[in-house]
């Protein structure tokens, strides 16, 4: 072989490599283009408790829940009047075990302080007999309150949908254990009816509204990789991508994204799909204005 076909055939393996490593290049920067630019059809699993719960993040928001507790209004019926399911999950009274041992098994205090607890306040709306009461004068007046009775007064019309409803002992007993906790500082025992998945969020919540910035940062990161470990990929994105309490480096940021399962899909197509649009930190609050909110 000639030195000059030699040097050409070098020549064109350098060139060949050159090719190969731009392609490779131009394809990983494609991709990380994609990610950016289109939302994708991330996995997002839809849990039974969605219908009643979701993630809030407001420390001003019914006291220091990291949650709204969506287990409210004078209907007990499974439809409001938007044709949505009214809070027919948290109105099973199994899952009204399940979500108060999920409380439980956390820590009470970690949702409401025992400061909160015994404040009075007028945060109650409407002229509700709740008026400039603390909480703990509202759980007294219901442990206190007859069950029996088919009243006109507020405790005996809640009792009543409580009966329609089928989980009045339970509520009942609800309200006996947070009594026993606040007053007599004993903790509730635990029961076999749990749903880990939902500790497991409702811990991570509690530890984001109890953090300082650092460790905000480090739980937050702990909390994506949780919840993509139990199918809610896309509340693992909107946690990290659309979270204005989070402070966090755009590679870091990014290369947490690109650990995600996704189908490239353009905003326009994916807006339209269900499954992304309710998860446990994706979900839309929906008012009905036909209904009088209240327990």
């Amino acid at each position: 072989m000639g030195v000059l076909a030699f040097i050409m055939m070098r020549s064109t393996r350098n060139i060949l490599a050159g090719l190969i490593i731009i392609g490779l290049v131009s394809c990983l920067g494609i991709k990380s283009v994609d990610k950016m630019t289109y939302i994708g059809n991330f996995k997002e699993r839809q849990y039974d408790f969605f219908e009643s719960f979701r993630h809030n993040q407001h420390k001003d928001f019914y006291y220091e829940l990291p949650f709204e507790l969506k287990f409210g209004g004078i209907r007990p019926f499974p439809i409001d009047s938007t044709g949505k399911k009214d809070y027919s999950w948290l109105r099973k009274s199994e899952n009204l075990k399940i979500a108060f041992n999920a409380f439980s098994t956390i820590g009470l205090d970690k949702f409401v302080s025992k400061d909160k607890y015994f404040e009075n306040n007028n945060d109650w709306c409407c002229d509700t007999e709740w008026e400039n009461k603390s909480l703990n004068e509202i759980v007294i007046g219901f442990i206190e309150s007859d069950t029996t009775i088919k009243g006109t007064d507020y405790f005996s019309k809640f009792w009543e949908r409580r009966r329609l409803e089928n989980n009045l002992t339970e509520t009942y007993q609800i309200f006996v254990q947070i009594d026993r906790f606040y007053n007599h500082n004993k903790q509730n025992a635990a029961t076999h009816l749990t749903d880990t998945v939902l500790i497991g969020l409702l811990d991570f919540d509690t530890k984001l509204i109890h953090s300082d910035s650092i460790a905000y940062t480090r739980n937050v990161i702990d909390y994506f990789d949780y919840l993509k470990s139990v199918g809610l990929d896309y509340s693992a994105y909107k946690l990290i991508n659309d979270n204005p309490i989070l402070i966090l480096d755009k590679n870091i940021r990014d290369s947490l994204i690109m650990t995600m399962r996704y189908d490239t899909l353009s905003y326009k197509d994916w807006i339209t799909l269900d499954d992304n649009m309710s998860g446990w930190i994706t979900g839309d609050y929906y008012p009905d204005s036909n209904r009088n909110y209240g327990p």
